[in-house]
């Protein structure tokens, strides 16, 4: 019998997140004050303004210089002017922010900010987020379990064709050729997993994120690693409070393999699976980044996957409902595919620094089951 059943999952961030809109906030739409960030609406801020800074600002309006509007803005903006949302800003980017507006040679589109998901101003982590991270993971362990290597044949629908084969799920045309994966046959169509609750506001920052390339300027959801660092490591994992985690809830479906010998599943499939996957694939992922031999290593990442081992481990030998999990943007080539169990692994995966000289995206993760 396939019985469903729900789960209270909470999402303790590490590291900084960033997960994106598509839209980014023009230079213009803000202006930052005293180690804040004010999202601003034009109409609403000039109705609040008196007859003498109107008349100031619609000048300013009609030379349609963005560098201009900007710097008046930020020269003349009181809170009580209102605004749509604010946030903390990190002292980096304020100093870089400030240093710009001095500076008409560049142009405006540098001080655009990467606006985190939310809707009516609200910021969450969405669900399919978290189902890709799973199912990655899902994929990669069946490798792992197998002991087998993928080997990269670069052809049409490559990627699907071999998800399909190991989630039995492929879809096969007139001639019997798989062509793709069947969504009606994937097991994950059973898996549900809603957003997250609303994330207050003080969780997140603007940072600078650190690239070859140059800048980057995105809002982040606040990582608490430094502060799990200062940790004693006898107590570890002991102060780390999940209550102040992010809640949402998974509702799943499982199935077990003789109940489903009809649907062909090669492993019993349910939330233990997904979590056990997901174990193999960070623990894979987490001993690499140690063994990794580095020309030379500035940002301390051996140092940094040798106490997030730590983490895992203390977390492992206690709960097994607790897990890492990596989810966002500039989580790296190896995160985001099975990189790591194919015969070849591509050398390109880079690492994007956040703030705290930390690699993005890492989370603990813990599932309850709750009464349906």
């Amino acid at each position: 019998m396939n019985v469903a059943k729900k789960y209270k999952v909470k999402l303790l961030p590490l590291t900084d997140i960033h997960i994106g809109s598509g839209k980014e906030i023009e230079a213009y739409e803000y202006t930052i004050k005293d180690g804040y960030f004010y999202k601003i609406d034009m109409s609403e801020m000039f109705d609040k303004l008196n007859d003498f800074e109107k008349e100031n600002f619609h000048k300013i309006l009609q030379e349609s210089n963005f560098f201009n509007i900007r710097s008046w803005i930020y020269e003349n903006y009181k809170e009580n002017w209102g605004y749509i949302y604010k946030e903390k800003v990190s002292s980096k980017f304020e100093e870089y922010y400030k240093d710009k507006l001095k500076d008409e040679s560049k142009e405006n589109s540098q001080l655009n900010i990467s606006e985190f998901i939310g809707y009516n101003n609200k910021k969450y982590i969405p669900g399919s987020s978290i189902k890709g991270a799973l199912r990655t993971a899902f994929i990669h362990s069946y490798f792992l379990e197998n002991e087998k290597k993928y080997e990269v044949e670069k052809k049409k629908n490559e990627v699907q064709i071999m998800e399909a084969d190991i989630l039995n799920a492929e879809k096969i045309d007139r001639n019997q050729n798989v062509t793709g994966l069947e969504p009606k046959k994937d097991p994950f169509k059973t898996v549900k997993i809603f957003d997250t609750e609303e994330i207050e506001l003080d969780k997140f920052t603007v940072n600078v994120l650190q690239i070859k390339e140059g800048n980057l300027f995105c809002e982040v959801l606040n990582g608490i690693y430094n502060e799990i660092d200062k940790l004693e490591k006898v107590n570890l994992g002991k102060e780390i409070d999940f209550e102040q985690g992010i809640n949402f809830n998974i509702v799943s479906t499982e199935y077990s393999l003789k109940e489903n010998l009809k649907m062909g599943y090669k492993k019993s499939f349910g939330i233990k699976e997904l979590i056990d996957s997901l174990d193999d694939k960070v623990e894979n992922i987490l001993n690499f980044e140690i063994e990794k031999k580095r020309e030379k290593d500035s940002h301390n990442i051996k140092e940094f996957y040798e106490f997030l081992k730590k983490i895992f481990d203390t977390f492992k030998n206690r709960d097994n409902n607790i897990s890492l999990i990596r989810i966002g943007k500039y989580t790296g080539f190896n995160d985001k595919t099975i990189n790591l169990v194919t015969e070849n692994p591509d050398e390109k995966s880079r690492t994007i620094f956040d703030e705290n000289n930390c690699p993005m995206g890492w989370v603990l993760i813990k599932v309850e089951e709750v009464n349906i």
